[in-house]
Parts: C-alpha cells; sequence; structure tokens
C-alpha cells in the first residue's frame, strides 16, 4: 500500500497545476497557495509538442480541444539578415497516442486558470490571494510556510513542498540560491496587435522568430486574431528606454524590421506596452531535503524557443515523482535529489547551448551591433560562460580533436539547413513537405558518416553500469533503472539498458568492431532504436569511431533540447 504525502505548492500557474494534478494522480493530497486572484495575466503564450503531450496524460485534451487555442504547427525563423527563412517542424511519427506534432498557442489568463480549475475539481486544496511569506525547510520531518490568506496569517506544514511561485520566489530569496546569466542579458518589450494570421497553409499558426540590427523580435498569433508581439534588445538600451518611455521606444525598435511589418500589414498595437529584464537565471541547486523548485522558481533562460512552460512542466512532474517515490523509498533521499538536480541541469544546459548556437549563428548576419557582438561565442576564454558544463566541455574537446569553438555557429547551421525554405521571401506558399530532401539528405550523410566506422573505442577502463531514474509515461511513476557508464564519471542516460546490451558492449570494449557489425548485434538484442543509440553513446564520450586508415571520424554532436519530436524526458 503506497504512503500518502501531505504537499504544499507554493503557486498555481502551469508548474504549480501540473505537479498538483500529477501528485493527485499519485494518490497523494495537495494544497495550491497562490498569491494573486485568478485570472491573471501572464506572458509566454507560446507551447512546445511535449507541454501538450504532458496535459494529455493528465487527462486535459478535451478542455484544451474546448478552449480553441490556436494549433502550432512549427516555429519559423527569419533569421540572420541574408538567411532565407526557415522553420523547425513538429511533425513527427505518432509512435504513441501521447507523442504530439503540433503544440498550442495560449492566452495564458485562460489557460492558467482551466489549469487550476481542473485541481479545484479533483479535489486539491487551493487557495488564492494567499501569498507565501516565510518558508522554513530545516526540519527533518516536515516543511512548514506561513501564509498571509487575506487579512489573516497563518502557518501550515507538510510533508513536503514544491516551490512554483516563480521569478520571485521567497524561499530562493531566503536562501540566496539565484545566479544570473552573464549571457543572455537581455530586456524584452512586448504588446499585442489585433490582425488575422495571414497564412493559410502550412504557416498557419507557426509563431515568428525574427533578427534586426538590435536584436530580435516575437511574433505569437493567438485566437480571435491577435498577435503577440515582443522585441528583445540589450540590456545597454534600458538609458534609452527610460528617456523615450515603454511606447515610443517599443514603435520605434519594432519600426526597424521591415520583415515583422510586413505580417503585421500595417496594423497598429491596441494595447501600451509591458517590459521585463534580468530573466536569465538559474540557482545553485533544484532541490534539498524536503522542498523541490519547478519552472520559474528554479531558472530561466531566453524565450527564444518557447521552452519556459515546458521547462515548467516537466520539472514539475519530476518533483512530483521523485515525492511520490520518497514517501515510499525515504532511505533513497540523497540518490532522489541527485537525480533530479542533475536532470534538471542538464535540461537547463541543453536550452542554453542551443541557444547560444543560434545567437552566434546569426550574430554573424547581422550587423556589428553592441546586442550581436555580445552573443558570440567565438573564443574560449569567454568568462560569460565559467560555470556553464557545455561550454567546458566544448573548451576541453579543442584539445580532444572534438568540435571546436571556432565550429561553434556550425553546429545551428546543420539544423537551420534542415529546415531552409525554398524561397528567400517568406510566403504562404511554403509546405512541410518541401523539407523532406533536406531530412533525407541529412539522414543520408550521417549514415555514410557512421558507415565508415570500422572499429569503435569505448572511451573508459571498463563498460558497467550506473543507476539513474526514470518516470513511466503513463503512470508518472518513478522508478530505478540501469544506464551504461565507463565508470570514470561518462555515461549515458537516454537509454535504459539489460544485461544482454551491456555484454555487447564489453564485447566491443575487448573486440573493437565497427558500425555496421554493431548494428547487427544491437538489431539482435532488439531493445533499442539501434543508430540513436550509438549516436547517443558518441555525444555522451563514451564512444569514438575510427574508419579503416585509423582516423577518428567525427559525427557531429546534435543540437538536442526536450519537448519537441519524439524528444520527450517526461
Amino acid at each position: 500500500m503506497n504512503k500518502s504525502a501531505h504537499v504544499i505548492i507554493m503557486g498555481g500557474g502551469p508548474a504549480g497545476s501540473i505537479a498538483a494534478l500529477t501528485l493527485q494522480k499519485l494518490g497523494h493530497q495537495v494544497t495550491v497557495f497562490e498569491k494573486e486572484k485568478f485570472p491573471r495575466y501572464r506572458v509566454g503564450e507560446s507551447f512546445l509538442p511535449g507541454t501538450l503531450s504532458i496535459l494529455h496524460r493528465l487527462g486535459l485534451s478535451e478542455k484544451i480541444a474546448q478552449a480553441g487555442y490556436v494549433l502550432k504547427p512549427s516555429a519559423t525563423f527569419l533569421w540572420g539578415k541574408t538567411e532565407a527563412p526557415w522553420t523547425f517542424s513538429f511533425s513527427t511519427p505518432k509512435t504513441e497516442d501521447w507523442v504530439f506534432d503540433h503544440a498550442i498557442q495560449v492566452l495564458r489568463s485562460d489557460f492558467d486558470q482551466m489549469l487550476l480549475d481542473t485541481c479545484r475539481e479533483r479535489g486539491v486544496r487551493v487557495f488564492e490571494e494567499a501569498a507565501v511569506i516565510d518558508v522554513d525547510t530545516e526540519q527533518a520531518d516536515k516543511v512548514s510556510v506561513t501564509v498571509r490568506h487575506k487579512d489573516e496569517t497563518s502557518e501550515f506544514t507538510a510533508d513536503y513542498l514544491i516551490d512554483a511561485s516563480g521569478s520571485n520566489s521567497p524561499l530562493v530569496r531566503k536562501l540566496d540560491l539565484r545566479e544570473y546569466d552573464e549571457f543572455y542579458k537581455s530586456v524584452a518589450l512586448w504588446s499585442y496587435f489585433k490582425t488575422p494570421d495571414p497564412f493559410k497553409n502550412d504557416l498557419n499558426g507557426t509563431t515568428f522568430s525574427i533578427t534586426f540590427e538590435d536584436g530580435w523580435i516575437w511574433m505569437i498569433p493567438l485566437k480571435d486574431g491577435i498577435y503577440s508581439v515582443g522585441t528583445i534588445v540589450d540590456q545597454s538600451k534600458l538609458a534609452d528606454i527610460k528617456a523615450m518611455g515603454l511606447n515610443a521606444f517599443y514603435d520605434k525598435t519594432l519600426a526597424k524590421s521591415e520583415r515583422a511589418l510586413s505580417i503585421l500589414n500595417g496594423v497598429e498595437r491596441y494595447e501600451d506596452v509591458k517590459l521585463v529584464r534580468d530573466w536569465s537565471y538559474e540557482t545553485k541547486y533544484f532541490s534539498r531535503n524536503r522542498f523541490f523548485l519547478c519552472g520559474d522558481s528554479a531558472c530561466f533562460t531566453d524565450p527564444l524557443f518557447s521552452q519556459g512552460v515546458h521547462l515548467a512542466s516537466q520539472s514539475a512532474v519530476s518533483a512530483a515523482s521523485s515525492i511520490d517515490y520518497l514517501m515510499q523509498h525515504p532511505e533513497q533521499n540523497e540518490k532522489v535529489h541527485a537525480w533530479y538536480n542533475r536532470s534538471y541541469s542538464e535540461t537547463y544546459n541543453q536550452y542554453h547551448e542551443f541557444l547560444a548556437s543560434f545567437y552566434t549563428f546569426a550574430s554573424f548576419t547581422e550587423p556589428e551591433s553592441e546586442f550581436w557582438t555580445k552573443r558570440r561565442i567565438s573564443e574560449s576564454a569567454d568568462e560569460r560562460l565559467k560555470r556553464k558544463e557545455w561550454f567546458e566541455q566544448l573548451v576541453n574537446g579543442e584539445k580532444q580533436n572534438r568540435p571546436q569553438i571556432g565550429d561553434f555557429k556550425d553546429r545551428a547551421s546543420t539544423m537551420i539547413a534542415i529546415g531552409r525554405h525554398q524561397r528567400n521571401e517568406l510566403t504562404d506558399e511554403f509546405m512541410d513537405a518541401e523539407l523532406n530532401p533536406a531530412r533525407v539528405r541529412w539522414i543520408s550523410d550521417l549514415t555514410k558518416q557512421l558507415n565508415r566506422i570500422a572499429s569503435f573505442n569505448w572511451l573508459g577502463d571498463r563498460v558497467e553500469t550506473a543507476d539513474y531514474f526514470k518516470i513511466e509515461p503513463l503512470s508518472f511513476k518513478l522508478s530505478l533503472k540501469r544506464i551504461l557508464s565507463n565508470g570514470a564519471g561518462k555515461d549515458m542516460t537516454k537509454y535504459t539498458v539489460s544485461e544482454a546490451l551491456v555484454q555487447l558492449f564489453k564485447d566491443l570494449y575487448e573486440q573493437k568492431f565497427g558500425y555496421k557489425e554493431l548494428m547487427v548485434r544491437l538489431n539482435e538484442v532488439g531493445e533499442v532504436n539501434s543508430s540513436q543509440f550509438v549516436i547517443r553513446l558518441m555525444e555522451a564520450g563514451l564512444l569514438d569511431g575510427f574508419d579503416k586508415h585509423g582516423q577518428r571520424v567525427l559525427v557531429q554532436d546534435r543540437l538536442r533540447f526536450d519537448g519537441v519530436g519524439v524528444e520527450y524526458e517526461v
């Protein structure tokens, strides 16, 4: 019989509500304290397919369909002054009913209200206008929060706490956990325009990210013919913003992008402009003792790839699953927190690297403005990135004949080439099928490189396994699995392994056979996507491949991030 927990959640936004719904599904009691009264305004209207997948498995698909949100098939980029448009398509095989080939664009006030109302309907206790003003996480067997609800102040205790209270988290402030990012030091200004989506075919519902000399612009089509339009500029523009005022600065900045104005078709904004700064940050750790940080309480990178709500959703499920597991296995406390911190940190770093590569790419095509010069990575002594694990790996890779800093922009250019439109101008003639030849060509080139590998070298003194937690996609139960490791700090977490797979790689360690023979043996075991498994091992630094002349075969690391295609970690 499962032991039930009582969990307090600070914040009723997507992270808090999804954590509550997951805990309720797992059989636990939940109390949500939300400081505001819903509906309330939030920016961040554009989602990823992985978020839709989580919501579907929580039983929310019918409500989402009834809401009539705009379906988002892709993200389209006019990225780089001299570049043709390119589209990051979400099209993917529907291998499970919870794998989606689209996302949604929402009005956050409506969407967040729907989530919080669903929590109430399913038995979660929800208090609005209830601000948590103090938190005690130092007790061994419980957590305590002090809550000001309307005019009364009360103390509540629970077994665990999930902090989903956003960027102004009182717990993060109290523990002094926040570390601001030195690379993405930007300012966002945004407003709304009433104009129908001008695209009727495969670009209908897509978001746009458009570079210009001083930064870039987001454009998100919402229902009822509304566009959310934001401008991202460097923090050095704050003095100009103060001198000119938000509205005047925004209008002047937006006017610098002819490509954005052409989509708006002469329509003027109908709301005053809003601003946010200092959004890019992380925390020294994401969980400890009896609390877990989720969503914007924990970290935020940059809005370029619309990953904010997905990171909130994924961390919410992970935190809820962790608490459920710990109620049955309290002796695994350190191991669960180590997994949560590692998996969250790695996902955040994935996004950080992904975004940095696209900024670097654009910086070589846009004018030498302050914005783009600051967002270029071109040398290994970049102090802004000294805490970033992905950057350290790249720097160290230069010493090991791996991808180098000077090649960093090429990591984005590969993906851009796959999604590049056949026409230099943005047009409704674009169809997703026109990307197929580039996709096939890329897969063909990758396969040719892999087939050149005549022998593999296992990078480490031995082949062994390490413990790693995985979340079962339908039950949301956390369980301990085994992954491949070299015993020297390198492992590959994407796939779990059986005894047969471990033995296969022990054989490879001894015999050093090549790619074709490895494919035959992996297919005989029949447990993994063979080529993807090998590529992941190479990306993780566990395998090196050499051709028949003994020359290393370089298979370029793929830029990845969770929440698209079948790249769902939750």
